[in-house]
């Protein structure tokens, strides 16, 4: 059994930082306050929401109550955490989500009372994900739950879902494991598990994790097939580096060195350290840093942010570093942008017939070229560069449909994708034909598409694709 499941909460008392939400289920399940039969828990991903679903579930039917804390030793609560009673559903929504799912594992089964606990227990995880439809079949069984009956809902995209739903269900906002909180739960299951550990290998592990505890949990299982959670382990077999690693790279930056800073990427990317995940290292290290040297920090948090959006368009990531960083240096916007080198690889790896050699030589000469030409004056310039910037909107997608060599994809998505809003870095879409959702859905169309954005706007979109009936669409539309 992996750690992240061997040490997931059994209790209320053992879920690590969201006291905020545990306290309060313990009083109710005390005082035998169970009035409230729905329950939704939402936000980040990985902070306990279905732990605590399956902790509350057992609580309430529980035989021999603990404080408020299910035993885990009576009949009601070996039978949930067995999976051996009917009573106890758990559906992942994700995998669950049109509206004959929710016909036939709730609503068909909601007229029979619980054959072996006190109530039956439902437990929909990713709720956001049910269809629209699903959500209307679940509405009255929600709004007017039997006696016997209790849903719990989790989700990480509460806005996805219905107002009708949330505003019927006692609603707990879990929050992101606090970071002294999470190593002193990584210290507990080193000890467990006899394994030898050091502090700042500890903290390195939580900060990669991100307030996520299962990524924490899975971490140090990765990291103790080679003996203790030391700093060493750690950053050879995640890929990382530790805080002196970061400081001393920061530091060559600050000497503007150019050399010294392209031999240090060298000996990184050497060292087969991820550097996509080293630019994330540097921004979390600058943000816990930042008032030691502000100006220089965000200064520099602004390049690494670029390295990071443009990294993974790239085959050589250490060859990013030094284009990024060398504008950093020399502070010369004369120079080959990477946006630029980056849309040479996409076209090169679209048609295969071309070398990434000659297509970085043939972008030098170019640049070499326009430098001879006179400079136009800053306000052309600046002209230009705006009309660079094509508006995201129906139109311009209309436009890169016609730009897709495929006629099968272009007919098969071009009426029934729309814009629906933009932001600095992403894209919503709505798509109103389940066969043209599940095309787009697709990794090759969606990294299609996403080139080809590129192309038109010079800029990198993520994009978010949401399906709407089409019905609803137009009337949306004329509203």
């Amino acid at each position: 059994m992996s750690l992240a499941n061997k040490y997931r909460p059994t209790t209320f008392d053992t879920t690590v930082g969201q006291e905020h939400i545990t306290d309060i289920l313990k009083s109710k399940i005390k005082n035998s306050q169970q009035n409230n039969h729905n329950y939704l828990f939402f936000w980040p991903r990985w902070t306990w929401k279905t732990s605590v679903a399956r902790i509350l579930s057992k609580a309430i039917n529980c035989l021999d109550l603990q404080d408020g804390n299910p035993c885990n030793k009576c009949a009601n609560c070996i039978a949930i955490n067995e999976w051996k009673t009917l009573d106890y559903v758990e559906i992942d929504a994700a995998s669950h989500t049109w509206v004959d799912n929710i016909r036939e594992e709730i609503l068909a089964k909601t007229d029979y009372p619980p054959t072996q606990l006190k109530k039956k227990i439902y437990v929909i995880d990713e709720v956001h994900m049910l269809s629209k439809w699903a959500f209307n079949a679940l509405l009255k069984t929600i709004e007017e739950p039997k006696d016997y009956m209790s849903f719990i809902l989790a989700t990480t995209e509460i806005e996805k879902v219905p107002e009708t739903i949330v505003s019927r269900c006692q609603v707990f906002n879990f929050k992101k494991i606090p970071a002294d909180k999470m190593v002193a739960r990584l210290q507990e299951i080193c000890k467990q598990e006899n394994l030898g550990y050091e502090d700042e290998a500890l903290d390195l592990i939580e900060r990669m994790a991100e307030w996520c505890a299962r990524d924490a949990v899975k971490y140090i299982d990765q990291v103790s097939v080679f003996g203790d959670i030391s700093v060493k382990n750690v950053t050879n077999l995640l890929g990382i580096v530790g805080d002196n690693t970061i400081k001393e790279f920061l530091e060559i930056i600050k000497s503007w060195a150019r050399s010294q800073i392209f031999t240090r990427v060298d000996e990184i990317h050497s060292q087969w350290i991820d550097l996509a995940q080293f630019a994330k290292q540097v921004i979390m290290y600058i943000d816990h840093h930042l008032m030691e040297d502000v100006e220089f920090f965000l200064k520099i948090s602004e390049f690494f942010g670029e390295i990071l959006s443009m990294i993974r368009y790239y085959p050589y990531p250490n060859m990013v570093y030094k284009i990024v960083l060398n504008k950093c240096v020399s502070g010369d916007d004369s120079q080959v942008e990477l946006k630029q080198i980056t849309s040479s690889w996409v076209k090169w790896n679209e048609t295969k017939d071309m070398k990434l050699d000659s297509s970085v030589a043939s972008l030098s000469q170019n640049d070499k070229k326009e430098q001879s030409v006179e400079t136009p004056k800053n306000d052309t310039v600046e002209t230009k560069k705006v009309e660079q910037q094509s508006e995201i909107n129906d139109e311009l997608f209309s436009k890169i449909w016609d730009q897709i060599d495929s006629k099968t994809l272009q007919h098969g998505l071009k009426n029934f994708v729309h814009v629906k809003s933009v932001t600095d870095w992403k894209i919503e879409l709505i798509v109103i034909d389940k066969m043209a959702e599940i095309t787009l859905k697709k990794e090759e169309n969606q990294k299609l598409l996403e080139q080809k954005i590129f192309e038109n706007t010079g800029k990198t979109y993520s994009l978010d694709i949401e399906y709407m009936d089409k019905d609803e669409y137009f009337s949306q539309m004329m509203i």
